[in-house]
């Protein structure tokens, strides 16, 4: 096991809290804001307007996920936790190209599809069970539809740069 950061000193660096930034009040209206329109406000308003919405609150939410992720593999395999710009810089790069991808390229949207439709599953068989409803028998293809103009919404991730900037800059 790595021993702990120090700083000049010799006194040793507190680690950061793995994901701290998700509990952002930004991240959690971006979450909420993300649930309530994909479960709520797309029903009942259906417009080009809902779509952007969830577009939006899922960059502003996923790098800084892949950061929390990343930060929890170093703190599973005994490595020390730094607040790290390039590893968020990583995440929200990744993020771009991958959101890219599903938009204008067919066969990145049915992995996207099919991908998301796989990590709903345990969740709807879950909730099937305890509703009292068998659960479906293999997860269902979802069907969002690819528009080049959710490329729009990238600049949504300058959100994340700016939590993650001022997290790397705390001590």
């Amino acid at each position: 096991m790595t021993p702990p950061a120090e700083t000049a000193d010799n006194t040793p660096l507190q680690q950061p809290i793995v994901g701290e930034q998700l509990l952002h009040p930004v991240v959690l209206s971006a979450v909420a804001l993300l649930l309530l329109n994909d479960h709520v406000f797309k029903r009942l308003w259906p417009s080009a307007i809902t779509g952007k919405l969830s577009d939006i609150a899922g960059l502003v939410f996923f790098p800084l996920f892949l950061q929390a992720l990343w930060e929890m593999g170093l703190r599973v395999f005994g490595k020390p936790v730094r607040r790290s710009s390039r590893v968020l810089l990583a995440a929200v790069v990744l993020t771009a190209l991958v959101f890219a991808a599903v938009q204008l390229h067919p066969a990145a949207a049915e992995l996207y599809r099919v991908g998301l439709g796989a990590l709903q599953w345990p969740f709807e068989a879950g909730f099937g069970l305890l509703g009292g409803r068998p659960p479906r028998p293999a997860p269902r293809r979802l069907h969002p539809p690819q528009d080049v103009t959710d490329l729009l919404t990238l600049p949504a991730l300058a959100v994340p740069l700016w939590l993650g900037r001022a997290r790397a800059a705390s001590p």
